[in-house]
C-alpha cells in the first residue's frame, strides 16, 4: 500500500505535464492558423485593398488640388520686458478665437471674422538647438574666466550685457491666409493687439520716462565737466604755467584729476548712447524687427493629412468585412 502512493503521485504528475504541452501546442496551433487565415483573407482582397489605397491617394490628390491657395507671411520679433510667455499666450488665444469664430473678440481689433476665413498664426523661437548648446557652453567658460576679474568694474557691465543678450530672443510668427490684402491687414492688427496690454503699457512708459530721466541726468553732470575743464584751461593759461601729474589747485585748495573727469564724462556718454538704443529697440511689448511680404505657401505633396482618406477607406473595407461575417456566423447558428 506504502510503495503504491508514489507510484501514483509520480504517474499524476506526468498527466499534468503532458496536458499542460498539449495545451500549449494547442495554443501555438491556433495561433497558427488564425495568422494563416488572416494571410488568406489580405492575398483573397489584395486587390481590392490596393485599389482601395490607390483611390484614396487620387481623392487626396484632387482634393489638395482644388482647396485655396494659401500664402503665408514671415515676421521676425523680438518680445521685451520679459513679456515671451504673454506674447505665446496671447497668439494661443488668438488661435484659439479663430477656430471657434469669435465675432466680439475680433471686432475689438477691428478685424471680421470672414476677413479670417483659412488664416493661421504661429510663433517659434528662432534658434538652433546644437548651436545654442554650443553657445552656452562657450559663454559659460567665459563667465567662469570672468569670474577670477569680479572685483573689477567692467565685468559687472559684461555679465549684464551677457545676460541681456541671452534673455532676448528673436522669434518667427508666421501667419497664414488666403486672401493678401485682408491676411496682411489682420496680422498687422493682431500685432498691434498684442502690442496693447495695459500692464506692459504702465511698464513701457516707467521705462522711458527712467530712460529719459538718466539722459537728461548725464547731459547735465557732462556739461558741468565740460565747464570744469574749459574753467581748467583758462585757469592754464592765465597763469601761464602747467602743474604736475595733471592736477592743479582751485581757490579752494582742491585738486582737479582731469583724467578721472575725462573717464566719467566718457562713461556718462556710453550710457546715454545706451538708454537712446534701449528707446529704440524697446518701444513696444513686441519689436518687429522684420513684417515679411506675402509668399505662396507650399504644402509637401505628403504631409500628414495626405494618408486620412486611404486609410479611412481601409478601416472601412475591415470594418463592412467583419459586419458580414457576423452576419454569417449568426445565419449558421439560427440555422
Amino acid at each position: 500500500m506504502t510503495d503504491n502512493k508514489p507510484n501514483s503521485t509520480t504517474s499524476s504528475d506526468e498527466i499534468d505535464l503532458g496536458q499542460l504541452l498539449k495545451m500549449i501546442a494547442n495554443g501555438f496551433n491556433r495561433v497558427g492558423i488564425a495568422f494563416l487565415r488572416v494571410f488568406l483573407y489580405l492575398k483573397r482582397n489584395a486587390l481590392i485593398l490596393i485599389g482601395l489605397i490607390v483611390l484614396g491617394v487620387v481623392i487626396s490628390f484632387v482634393l489638395s488640388m482644388l482647396g485655396n491657395e494659401k500664402l503665408k507671411s514671415e515676421t521676425i520679433v523680438r518680445p521685451n520686458f520679459d513679456s515671451t510667455d504673454y506674447v505665446y499666450d496671447a497668439i494661443a488665444e488668438i488661435q484659439s478665437n479663430i477656430y471657434s469664430q469669435d465675432t466680439a473678440f475680433f471686432q475689438k481689433m477691428g478685424i471680421s471674422v470672414h476677413d479670417l476665413k483659412g488664416f493661421k498664426i504661429e510663433i517659434q523661437p528662432i534658434s538652433d538647438l546644437e548651436e545654442a548648446k554650443e553657445k552656452e557652453e562657450q559663454e559659460l567658460r567665459y563667465l567662469e574666466l570672468l569670474e577670477n576679474f569680479k572685483e573689477e568694474s567692467f565685468v559687472v557691465d559684461i555679465v549684464r550685457s551677457e545676460l541681456t543678450k541671452k534673455s532676448i530672443l528673436a522669434h518667427r510668427v508666421t501667419f497664414t491666409y488666403i486672401d493678401a490684402d485682408k491676411g496682411t491687414e489682420a496680422a498687422r492688427k493682431i500685432l498691434d493687439y498684442i502690442n496693447g496690454n495695459a500692464y506692459y503699457d504702465k511698464v513701457i512708459k516707467t521705462f522711458k520716462e527712467n530712460a529719459q530721466m538718466r539722459i537728461d541726468k548725464n547731459t547735465g553732470l557732462i556739461a558741468q565737466i565740460d565747464q570744469l575743464l574749459e574753467n581748467y584751461s583758462k585757469t592754464l593759461l592765465r597763469e601761464g604755467s602747467e602743474k604736475a601729474n595733471g592736477s592743479v589747485y582751485m581757490e579752494n585748495e582742491s585738486a582737479l584729476n582731469i583724467a578721472s573727469l575725462l573717464t566719467l564724462k566718457n562713461d556718462f556718454l556710453k550710457e546715454i548712447e545706451e538708454k537712446k538704443a534701449e528707446l529704440t529697440n524697446q518701444g513696444e511689448i513686441l519689436s518687429i524687427i522684420n513684417m515679411g511680404n506675402p509668399q505662396v505657401f507650399k504644402k509637401p505633396f505628403f504631409n500628414d493629412k495626405f494618408f486620412l482618406v486611404p486609410m479611412a477607406l481601409v478601416v472601412l473595407f475591415f470594418v463592412i468585412s467583419f459586419i458580414r461575417f457576423l452576419n454569417r456566423r449568426a445565419k449558421e447558428l439560427q440555422l
